[in-house]
């Protein structure tokens, strides 16, 4: 990772966090029940963030099962203090994880963040036990757009943003459209079962979706203008367009693709 632009140290990232938990939980979730997921899973949450999935896991397995939820920063997976779950702080680029262990490896909006996924990849397949699952969210910006009637200076506005976040992304070794590639990227790693479902949503200015949004443009604003991406004299308004009722956008394309180690594999490597 060249350099994480969300960082879990800025002062409001716990109340992003929440908004993107309540916004994108329910469709994870239902993810994650439809492979099963279940009493005595063993599972593992890269990129664990606030939390909240490493907790639905938690309640899920039960007793019998163990979830290991990790991340670069773990302070929000540390409040958590679960039954039946283990937080670890790893680097998904650099450390080992167990081999040949889970049901379940997931992760949420992580891979796009990281400019080479390959090793990722294939750490998370080799730490799944014969028959378990791998499932990984990730964002496209193929999607992100004005919708049709809105203002036109706010379209253009917000067109600004958009670029100009989808270049420092670039910059940092994030891909914003990461979600295209992940279909073919667990075809190439001997996984079966493959399939990938996206899912968009419409966001108006002042709702709870439309402040995660606000919050992330506030969390990188500085360096959109240091990076000459963007002018500070622009960025007030650019912010104010997130409360904005009259504006309304189509969200980027999060697509969700899962696959099945084969069952009759070992634990060797790949």
């Amino acid at each position: 990772m060249a350099d994480y632009l969300l960082d879990n140290a800025w002062h409001e990232q716990r109340q992003r966090l929440a908004g993107l938990e309540a916004w994108f939980d329910p469709g994870t979730i239902r993810h994650l029940e439809r492979l099963g997921v279940g009493d005595g899973w063993r599972c593992l949450e890269v990129g664990g963030g606030g939390g909240s999935i490493a907790a639905w896991l938690a309640a899920r397995v039960g007793p019998r099962g163990h979830v290991l939820a990790t991340d670069l920063d773990t302070r929000f997976l540390e409040a958590l203090d679960l039954p039946h779950l283990e937080v670890r702080r790893h680097d998904l680029l650099v450390d080992d994880l167990p081999s040949g262990t889970f049901n379940l490896v997931h992760a949420r909006f992580v891979l796009e963040h990281l400019a080479d996924r390959a090793p990722a990849l294939r750490r998370m397949v080799d730490a799944l036990a014969p028959g378990g699952w791998l499932l990984a969210e990730e964002t496209d910006s193929v999607s992100w757009l004005p919708a049709p009637g809105v203002d036109p200076e706010h379209a253009r506005r917000f067109t600004r943003f958009t670029d100009a976040f989808t270049r420092l992304c670039a910059a940092s070794g994030a891909d914003a459209f990461a979600g295209r590639r992940a279909y073919g990227e667990l075809g190439a790693l001997g996984l079966d079962a493959i399939d990938a479902e996206g899912r968009v949503f419409m966001v108006r200015g002042g709702t709870p979706n439309a402040e995660v949004w606000r919050l992330t443009a506030a969390q990188v604003a500085d360096r959109l203008v240091a990076a000459g991406y963007l002018d500070a004299a622009e960025m007030p308004a650019i912010l104010a367009l997130f409360r904005d009722p009259t504006f309304v956008w189509m969200e980027a394309l999060v697509m969700a693709a899962w696959g099945r180690r084969p069952a009759d594999e070992g634990a060797g490597s790949r």
